[in-house]
């Protein structure tokens, strides 16, 4: 009698778990474009080819959920214990893999759009990308990743700095408008890049952990539910962003769905690695705003 309680306990709570966070994830999404759609500021960033709302309802309602329900931060990866090692890792990687990915499409001849729906060619090298950049992150991992303990933060810290002035920079040198250049790093900076980590992997791969547990282990990594159900979920906010169901548009961008369930694997491994989105946020958002680059060149 007692086991079938416990076992219907635990089935119950994962349930719980499931709808809550399916129940997040829509009221999330309904709320940034309920904002986009009927305030002034929210068409106004629209109009400016901002997205900050997107990035700042995915936070405010991790934290605000956390708070209410009295969940730990920390285990909910919005912690700053090993910032700096984390820094280093999201910084590394997200230089690697631009860097990579300059090379692919040079050599593949890929139009690069990161604004649109890719086409089959580019859904699928962004998927394989994606999944071998997630292997050799989990390798490179597992073998202690002490270079990256040894690298000074100041250095670090600078090399972002620099990172994150180059748009302004080039905008600059390019008289191209410095201040949407400016504005349109920072949100993808910090709004999709640390927002979409502090929600899909701070939040709900946390979330499904707490009822799923992290029952599977590779490359030294021990990993749930959770992370498969947010890769989904963050893939199918990728498939929405093309569909406007207060405007009536409901046209499926299917083709962002693999590749952006793929890159959740990547950074939903990162997070379970480092016990924190710091590193899924710098890489995230680092790697979002270098794609900005190209359209600020001649």
């Amino acid at each position: 009698m007692t086991s079938d309680l416990v076992r219907s306990r635990s089935v119950f709570d994962r349930c719980i778990a499931v709808v809550e966070v399916l129940v997040a994830f829509a009221l999330v999404h309904v709320t940034y474009r309920a904002f986009k759609h009927f305030t002034a500021l929210g068409r106004l960033e629209g109009d400016q080819g901002l997205n900050f709302s997107a990035g700042a309802a995915m936070i405010l309602f991790t934290v605000a959920i956390l708070l209410v329900c009295r969940r730990s931060f920390e285990q909910y990866g919005l912690t700053l214990n090993g910032w700096k090692t984390n820094l280093n890792i999201g910084l590394f990687w997200g230089l690697l893999f631009a860097a990579a990915a300059v090379v692919v499409i040079r050599i593949a001849q890929i139009h690069f759009d990161p604004l649109h729906p890719p086409d089959v060619k580019r859904s699928v090298a962004a998927t394989i990308g994606e999944l071998v950049g997630a292997f050799l992150l989990l390798l490179f991992l597992s073998r202690g990743g002490g270079a990256m303990r040894r690298i000074p933060v100041w250095v670090s810290l600078l090399v972002l700095l620099g990172l994150l002035s180059a748009p302004t920079i080039l905008a600059m040198s390019f008289h191209r408008p410095v201040l949407k250049a400016t504005l349109n790093s920072m949100w993808l900076f910090f709004g999709a890049g640390f927002g979409e980590e502090i929600f899909f992997r701070g939040y709900i791969q946390s979330r499904v952990n707490q009822a799923f547990g992290r029952p599977f282990r590779w490359m030294n990594v021990d990993f749930g539910v959770g992370l498969i159900v947010s890769s989904v979920l963050f893939g199918s906010i990728h498939v929405l962003n093309t569909v406007d169901y207060f405007n009536g548009q409901y046209v499926f961008a299917w083709l962002w769905w693999l590749p952006n369930t793929a890159s959740g694997l990547f950074f939903g491994f990162l997070r379970e690695r480092t016990k924190s989105v710091v590193a899924g946020g710098v890489y995230h958002g680092l790697t979002d705003m270098l794609g900005s680059i190209p359209a600020l060149l001649p």
